[in-house]
């Protein structure tokens, strides 16, 4: 009796483990200019012509981390799209520090597994990044990953303290999101021309 007790108790526990590791945990930051100013996060983050945004992801546990942006001219650009340890910051840079006035979409696409269809559209696009095939092709599967994302439910998000540095600067806050094992998070970075 002691030993089925011992069995149900340890198959309770790798249960909840395994539960427990089914959910992604990780944050997002924004950050604008020299001074790396924290950007509230939201679907649109705009820009002055000439300032920076860059974006700091932390996933809590290893995980696939693939980011791309889109210009207006349906230019895409990979700027990340590799397995990533747990705990490690991603720091990259979507909106170059350039005077021209536009908008980028940003795919932050982060998932506990591979995603192989979409790595290979990537592969197919890097090859080749003018064929009109591989845009469609990796902009689709974008997409698809959206509605599989979006049938999962909205994410859970909560704003909170990052208590971590990036880059020599002390940063207050990022948005943590959790309860899913995949997330696409569509956000749009908008450059507005400085007036005087």
């Amino acid at each position: 009796m002691k030993k089925l007790l011992l069995i149900c108790v340890f198959a309770a526990i790798g249960a909840f483990q395994a539960s427990a590791q089914q959910n992604l945990v990780w944050d997002i930051q924004f950050l604008r200019g020299n001074k790396q100013e924290i950007v509230p996060y939201s679907q649109t983050i705009t820009a002055e012509s000439g300032q920076g945004i860059y974006v700091v992801i932390t996933p809590s546990s290893d995980c696939y981390c693939y980011v791309l942006t889109q210009n207006s001219e349906r230019k895409i650009t990979v700027l990340y799209d590799q397995h990533v340890k747990g705990k490690k910051e991603i720091y990259l840079t979507p909106q170059p520090e350039d005077s021209s006035s536009d908008t980028k979409t940003l795919y932050v696409i982060m998932s506990l597994a591979r995603q192989t269809k979409l790595e290979e559209y990537i592969k197919n696009y890097k090859n080749a990044p003018d064929s009109i095939r591989n845009i469609n092709n990796l902009q689709g599967e974008i997409a698809k990953l959206q509605d599989t994302a979006s049938g999962l439910g909205e994410p859970s998000s909560a704003l909170i303290a990052s208590g971590g540095t990036t880059r020599g600067s002390s940063h207050e806050y990022a948005t943590r999101f959790s309860m899913k094992n995949m997330y696409v998070r569509t956000i749009t970075i908008r450059t507005a021309q400085v007036t005087n």
